[in-house]
C-alpha cells in the first residue's frame, strides 16, 4: 500500500505523503476472482469484473515484492495549487526563494525575489578557474545583484539573511553510479550468499549481444556471517500444534546451533515478523566474529558496509545486531541495511538497493558539507530541499543516495506536467474545453535526453536498473538517451556517431572557447540554429564572451578534409549529425508511446533543456507529432519544476495478508484482512504525518493516499493499486482498481 499526503508551504507548495505498504493478491479458492481487462499496456483507465467461475478460487495475499511494470501514482485534488509563476505570492515575502537544477554542463537557477517577481539565471556547472561549486556561486550572483542591502564578494562565504529557502536537484549520485567513482564500501551478508549479487538475476540487456559483460559490482569486499533464518512455513506445513512446540523446546535456553553446527531445519525459536509470517532462527550472529570481519574491512580502506541478510525484510534483527556493531565502531561513513533502506521480498534487488545507498550517500553527504561551507552559519536554520527519484522533495538530512539517481530529471517532469498539461481550446466560447491532451516531455540537455510521458498522473517504476545495479525505489518513468548538447561528433568508417562521449561542461563544445570538442552544440550554431546573441555570454577567461561561431565552423572545415567526409561541405556534416541525433532521441519516445499502444500523434511534445527547442520541429515531424510545446522557461525547467515540486514523505512495509470475501456464499461479508490491513496502514500513515508536522506543516495540510501492491497467484509482477475514494465494491475497495 501507498499513502500519499499534500500540505501548503510558505511558498504555497503541497506536500506529498507517499507510503508504500506492499502486498500481493494470489489467486486460489472463492466463487469470484478478479480479472482485469486493460484498454492498453499503461492506459490510464482499466476495466475490473467479477464474474462467478465454476471452479472455487480464493484470493490471498502472500509476502511482497516491488513490481518490474509501471503503476501510476495519481495526483490529489489540491486544496492550494500552485499558480504557474513558481507559486510566490505576486507580493513577496521578503526572502529569496532559490530552486536550482545542478545538471552534467549547465547549472539552472529559478528564484522567486523578495518583492515576488521571478528571475532565471544559468551557468556552467564546472569552472574551475572561476568558481568551486555552480549552485552556490548561481545564489551568489543572484544575491549580489539583486540584494541593495550589502555585496556578496566572489571567495567569501554567502550571506543568508534574506534568502528564505533552497531547493536543489543534483545528478551528483547519478554521475558517481554511472562512473563507479562511489565511497569505498564492503558488503555483509548471510553464509553461504557469498556471490548472490554477483550472480544477480542472469538478466542481459541485449540477448543477442556476444561480447555482453557483466556489469562490475559495487563492494570491494565480501564477508559472510554465520547465521540463518528460515520461514516456519516450510517446515510446519502438515504437523500440529504440539509437534511444533516440541521443535521449539529442542532449543530452549540457548542460541540455536552453540555446538558448532546448524541444528536441523525445523528446530528452533520460532517469532513473527514484520509480515506476521513466522521465522525459526537457526543461528544468531556471533557479534564477536562480525567485529573481527569489520576490522578487516577497516584495515582494506573499506570506509561503507552494506549489511544484506536472508528475510531481514519480514525478520530485521540480525540485521540490527549487526548494524549496531558496525556503527559503534565509528570508522564508517555509512552503514546501509537493507531493511531499512528498502524492506521488500527478493534478496537481490534489496541487496543491490543497499549497496547502492551505501556507495552513494557519502558522496551526497560530502557534496552537501561543501555546499554547507560556502554560506554562513545561518545556512542551518534555512529550508534546504532536495528532488528525490519519485518526484518529490525531501530534507537534506533524509536524503539518501538510492533515492538520487533521477533527482535531476524529476524536476523536469513536474514542470511540463504543471505547464504543459492543460485542456484544449475549441473554438467555441459556449463549448467546454476538450480534455487535455497527453504530453511527452523531451528534456535535451548539455549530456543527454531524458524522455517521459504524462497523462494526468505522473508515472512511476518500482524496480529499475541503473549502469548495471537493480535498485528498489521509486522512480519517475524517465528514459534516458546519451544525446545532448555537450554529445561528441565523429565520423568513423564513413559512420557519422553522435555520442555517448559527452564534451561536458569543461572543456565542453569548441565554441565555448576552451579548446573543447566537436559537438551538437557546434553543428546547431553552425546551421544558424543557436543564435550567439541570444545566448549567454559567460565564455572566454573572463567570462564576458559569446559563443566562437568562427570556431566551430573552422572545426568543421577540417572534418570536412578526412575521407570519410566523402566531399561534404562542413554544413552538410553539421546536418547529417542533428539526422542521427534526432533519431537516437526519437527512439525512446517511440518507446514510450507506440510500443505501448498510444498514438503518438495525439500527443503534446512539451520541449526543454538548453538545448531541446533547437531539435523541437525536426523531432515532431519525424514522430508525426503536430503540436510542440515551448515554456518561457523552457531553457531552465527542471529548475522551475523545482519551485512547484510538493516534498514527499515516504513509509513502507511488506505484508502477507489474506485478500479475499469472509464469507465465499455472501459478497457483502468483509474480507478478514481488512482489520490488520487498516490498522498498519494507519501506524505508517501516523508515521509520514509526524515527519511532515517536523518539517513545519500543519496536520489538516496534510492528506494522505494508500496504495496495495498486489498481484494474482502464481505470477511475479505486482501492480500498485490506490485505495478508491468510492467503489461499486464496498467489500473489496481495491478490487475494483485492481
Amino acid at each position: 500500500m501507498i499513502i500519499k499526503s499534500s500540505a501548503c508551504s510558505s511558498c504555497c507548495t503541497l506536500i506529498s505523503i507517499l507510503v508504500l505498504f506492499e502486498i500481493f493478491l494470489l489467486q486460489s479458492a472463492s466463487s469470484f476472482v478478479v480479472v482485469s481487462h486493460l484498454t492498453s499496456t499503461r492506459s490510464k483507465h482499466s476495466h475490473i469484473l467479477l464474474r462467478r467461475v465454476k471452479q472455487p478460487l480464493q484470493t490471498q495475499f502472500v509476502t511482497s515484492s516491488t513490481s518490474t511494470s509501471s503503476s501510476k501514482m495519481t495526483e490529489n485534488k489540491r486544496k492550494a495549487t500552485t499558480s504557474e509563476n513558481g507559486g510566490g505570492n505576486s507580493s513577496g515575502d521578503g526572502k529569496f526563494h532559490f530552486s536550482i537544477d545542478r545538471g552534467g554542463t549547465f547549472t539552472d537557477v529559478h528564484c522567486i525575489l523578495p518583492t515576488g517577481s521571478q528571475i532565471v539565471s544559468k551557468l556552467l556547472s564546472e569552472d574551475p578557474s572561476n568558481y568551486a561549486d555552480a549552485p552556490t556561486e548561481g545564489i551568489r550572483r543572484i544575491l549580489d545583484e539583486h540584494d541593495p542591502s550589502r555585496s556578496y564578494p566572489r571567495g567569501e562565504v554567502v550571506r543568508t539573511a534574506v534568502i528564505g529557502s533552497i531547493r536543489m536537484g543534483t545528478t551528483v549520485a547519478t554521475n558517481a553510479l554511472l562512473e563507479r567513482k562511489g565511497e569505498r564500501m564492503g558488503l555483509l551478508i548471510s553464509a553461504g550468499f557469498r556471490d548472490l549479487l554477483k550472480i544477480g538475476n542472469q538478466s542481459r540487456q541485449d540477448i543477442f549481444d556476444l561480447t555482453c559483460e557483466a556489469p562490475g559490482l559495487l563492494y570491494e569486499k565480501v564477508a559472510e556471517i554465520d547465521e540463518r533464518v528460515m520461514l516456519a512455513a516450510f517446515c510446519d506445513e502438515g504437523k500440529s500444534e504440539d509437534e511444533i512446540a516440541t521443535m521449539e523446546e529442542m532449543k530452549e535456553g540457548k542460541d540455536a546451533g552453540d555446538d558448532g553446527a546448524y541444528p536441523p531445519a525445523s528446530i528452533g525459536p520460532r517469532f513473527a515478523g514484520v509480515t506476521g509470517e513466522k521465522v525459526v532462527v537457526l543461528r544468531k550472529p556471533n557479534l564477536d566474529a562480525v567485529k573481527k570481519q569489520l576490522e578487516e574491512f577497516v584495515s582494506a580502506g573499506i570506509k561503507s558496509v552494506a549489511i544484506v541478510l536472508a528475510h531481514a525484510y519480514t525478520y530485521d534483527e540480525h540485521e540490527k545486531m549487526v548494524g549496531s556493531v558496525a556503527r559503534e565502531m565509528g570508522t564508517f561513513t555509512e552503514v546501509a541495511l537493507s531493511s531499512e533502506v528498502m524492506p521488500m521480498v527478493k534478496m537481490v534487488p534489496r541487496g543491490h538497493t543497499a549497496c547502492a545507498a551505501a556507495y552513494l550517500t557519502p558522496k551526497i553527504t560530502t557534496y552537501l558539507n561543501s555546499f554547507r561551507q560556502g554560506f554562513d552559519e545561518g545556512l542551518a536554520s534555512i529550508r534546504l530541499d532536495f528532488m528525490k527519484s519519485d518526484g518529490g522533495l525531501t530534507p537534506v538530512d533524509d536524503f539518501g543516495g538510492h533515492q538520487a539517481i533521477m533527482s535531476g530529471p524529476a524536476g523536469g517532469v513536474i514542470g511540463y506536467a504543471k505547464t504543459a498539461f492543460r485542456p484544449s481550446p475549441t473554438g467555441d466560447d459556449d463549448a467546454p474545453a476538450a480534455p487535455p491532451a497527453p504530453v511527452i516531455g523531451f528534456d535535451m540537455g548539455g549530456t543527454s535526453t531524458d524522455v517521459s510521458r504524462y497523462d494526468g498522473s505522473l508515472e512511476h517504476v518500482f524496480e529499475t536498473t541503473t549502469a548495471g545495479v537493480a535498485i528498489q525505489a521509486p522512480q519517475l518513468d524517465i528514459h534516458t538517451v546519451a544525446a545532448g548538447g555537450g554529445s561528441r561528433l565523429f565520423l568513423r568508417t564513413g559512420m557519422f556517431v553522435v555520442g555517448p562521449e559527452s564534451a561536458g561542461a569543461h572543456p565542453g563544445p569548441v565554441c565555448y572557447r576552451k579548446n573543447g570538442y566537436l559537438a551538437v552544440t557546434d553543428a546547431n550554431l553552425v546551421l544558424g540554429r543557436v543564435l550567439p546573441e541570444y545566448f549567454p555570454s559567460i565564455f572566454g577567461p573572463n567570462e564576458d564572451q559569446p559563443l566562437d561561431v568562427e570556431g566551430a565552423r573552422s572545426a568543421f572545415a577540417e572534418l570536412t578534409k578526412k575521407e570519410e567526409a566523402a566531399g561534404r561541405s562542413a554544413e552538410e556534416l553539421a546536418f547529417g549529425f542533428l539526422k542521427v541525433a534526432n533519431e537516437a532521441m526519437c527512439r525512446p519516445i517511440r518507446n514510450l508511446t507506440q510500443m505501448r499502444g498510444f498514438d503518438i500523434t495525439t500527443h503534446t511534445l512539451a520541449v526543454f533543456g538548453g538545448a531541446g527547442p533547437q531539435h523541437a520541429c525536426a523531432m515532431a515531424k519525424a514522430l508525426g507529432m503536430s503540436k510542440v510545446f515551448v515554456h518561457r522557461y523552457g531553457g531552465v525547467l527542471s529548475a522551475y519544476g523545482l519551485s512547484m515540486s510538493d516534498a514527499v514523505h515516504e513509509e513502507q512495509e511488506p505484508a502477507a495478508d489474506l485478500y479475499t470475501y469472509g464469507n465465499p456464499q455472501d459478497e457483502a461479508d468483509s474480507d478478514p484482512s481488512a482489520a490488520n490491513r487498516e490498522k498498519r496502514l494507519a501506524a505508517l500513515a501516523d508515521k509520514c504525518t509526524e515527519a511532515l508536522k517536523k518539517q513545519g506543516y500543519a496536520k489538516d495540510e496534510i492528506v494522505i493516499e494508500k496504495y496495495l501492491n498486489m498481484r494474482y497467484d502464481g505470477t511475479d509482477n505486482a501492480i500498485m493499486v490506490q485505495e478508491p475514494a468510492d467503489g461499486t465494491y464496498a467489500s473489496l475497495p481495491y478490487a475494483e482498481s485492481f
